[in-house]
């Protein structure tokens, strides 16, 4: 049917624009449901819209845009482009590629394309779209819209008095994110800003209560998987704090803020206060409790908490990093920084819901200030928040009028950056910055593509001594003949080089030093005297 509407030009040319738009994961994972065969009634409407149905928590309906990926839809909670949607492509591209190399080939190093999308929290508008399957009618009435903080408190206490010791008997993870589910799936049906706030202390809630496990039953030890479901609390608190709208708040919302704001200021009471709620309290901060008599309190009483003689080190640690943020919001950037970077411990994750914030605002300088003071969180960070800030920086410099920059200012983002750099220089025909690059990281002679190597040679064959060398020495280190026999091919081709440079004696003397120095390894000698290389 696909073969009859769609042609392979059409399936190559959305897969293009997968590339650029899509990340790796989420094709991972759109791969794995179209192996699963749960990619139905998929066909073609307006000539450009893919549509299909797909089988997951629930069925949902994806259009496919195939001539704007970007503008493609579905309706899962997720608000950028989804793993189903990637499902629907691979389904099409099936027809005519093999699915299997395209997803090898998403797997290697590449550019993300910036959108404004990027910035968009991934689940969509709504607390109904973080319950999962749990808003049952049952639970309606257990806790009226009209309950304070103090009271949502109490409940959640309730509520989840026997989850630890689930968590500690089966997955913690998933034993946490049933509670927190069913708990939100109380207030589907109450008022949006209500359901919202609320939704806001579960989150906080269930962070708060994560932290504990992890300090008595894990003995102050975050795995992966712990870690995971904190990343995942706070990307559900991001999204509920950029869909508040703040405007016509009534006494009820005012007096719930205020009780926010009061049991937020008691977390620095805490002994010890994790990376993640550091995070959840700046989002709070910056976010929704903005009223300017409440920062300028906050940031006091910190100020006082600070110069106070009888704050420990520890204390003194947290309250510096806390009161970072207050200097951020009164635009003092770089003191903020210099108290954050001092701490080695804290990734990129740290700061990305800050710079997200100075993308949506345009403030372009400003982001490139950051971004210039977080290189090498930047060039070290995975290659998801590698991607998606320098998509972002990218946005930034082309705003600016700087774009033709970007290949040169790649080097500063370097372990991460390699690929790119490297492209930029073999582009613009660096090829003695490229091959020093290839050198420096220690790149594997049979991972440089053979036309790399060719271009070099036809333009500039001796920059390839190094290299070559090098690879040399490696080969003979493997101590086995097969490795022998490649060494003597490339030394072929460095006595190719040398002559070609009128250097046949320099040639003569690094053979008789390697000879010299390899005399016991009598395998190799054998290769020498074979490809006639024997002094």
């Amino acid at each position: 049917m696909l073969q009859r509407e769609l042609t392979r030009d059409q399936a190559i040319q959305t897969g293009e624009q997968i590339l650029e738009v899509l990340e790796g994961q989420i094709l991972e994972r759109g791969y794995t449901y179209f192996s699963n065969g749960v990619v139905f009634n998929t066909r073609v409407e307006d000539e450009i819209l893919l549509k299909s149905d797909v089988q997951g928590t629930q069925v949902y309906h994806v259009s496919l845009n195939m001539q704007n990926v970007q503008e493609s839809t579905c309706t899962c909670p997720y608000s950028r482009l989804c793993k189903h949607i990637a499902a629907t492509f691979f389904q099409m591209y099936s027809v005519f590629e093999n699915p299997r190399h395209f997803l090898a080939r998403s797997q290697q190093p590449r550019t993300l394309k910036y959108s404004a999308a990027l910035l968009v929290p991934p689940f969509k508008k709504g607390i109904q779209y973080l319950t999962g399957s749990h808003t049952d009618t049952w639970r309606d009435g257990q806790l009226d819209a009209s309950a304070s903080v103090a009271e949502w408190w109490r409940f959640f206490e309730s509520w989840t008095r026997n989850l630890p010791s689930a968590m500690e008997s089966f997955r913690a993870s998933s034993e946490l994110f049933s509670s927190y589910e069913n708990l939100l799936g109380i207030a589907v049906s109450w008022p949006p800003r209500r359901a919202s706030l609320f939704a806001v202390h579960a989150t906080l809630f269930h962070l708060n209560l994560l932290q504990e496990f992890v300090l008595t039953k894990r003995h102050s030890h975050w795995s992966q998987e712990l870690s995971q479901s904190a990343e995942r609390l706070l990307s559900n608190l991001e999204g509920l704090l950029y869909y508040w709208d703040p405007s016509h708040l009534d006494e009820d919302d005012q007096k719930a803020l205020n009780e926010t704001k009061q049991l937020l200021s008691e977390w620095k009471n805490k002994e010890y206060l994790s990376v993640f709620e550091m995070l959840a309290y700046q989002l709070l901060w910056w976010n929704l409790l903005q009223a300017p008599a409440w920062v300028q309190e906050e940031s006091e009483e910190l100020d006082l908490r600070i110069a106070d003689p009888a704050t420990t080190p520890a204390q003194l640690e947290t309250y510096r990093m806390l009161k970072a943020l207050f200097l951020v919001m009164d635009g003092k950037d770089q003191d903020a920084l210099e108290i954050w970077l001092a701490n080695q411990q804290l990734p990129l994750a740290f700061y990305l819901p800050l710079l997200k914030s100075f993308a949506r605002g345009q403030e372009w300088e400003r982001f490139l200030e950051w971004t210039h003071r977080l290189e090498r969180l930047i060039g070290t960070a995975d290659q998801a928040h590698y991607r998606f800030v320098t998509a972002i920086w990218r946005e930034a410099m082309k705003q600016l009028g700087r774009e033709q920059e970007c290949g040169t200012r790649l080097k500063a983002f370097l372990p991460g950056s390699f690929a790119e750099y490297a492209a930029f220089l073999f582009e613009h025909q660096h090829y003695r910055e490229w091959l020093d690059l290839q050198l420096s990281y220690r790149i594997p002679f049979p991972e440089i593509q053979a036309w790399n190597i060719k271009a070099i040679e036809e333009s500039n064959p001796p920059l390839l001594l190094p290299l070559f060398l090098s690879e040399v020495n490696r080969l003979i280190d493997e101590r086995n003949r097969p490795a022998y026999k490649e060494a003597i091919k490339l030394l072929k081709k460095v006595r190719s080089l040398y002559s070609k440079l009128n250097q046949e004696l320099r040639w003569e003397s690094y053979l008789e030093l390697l000879s010299a120095k390899h005399n016991r390894l009598r395998a190799f000698q054998e290769e020498l005297r074979r490809g006639n290389l024997n002094v």
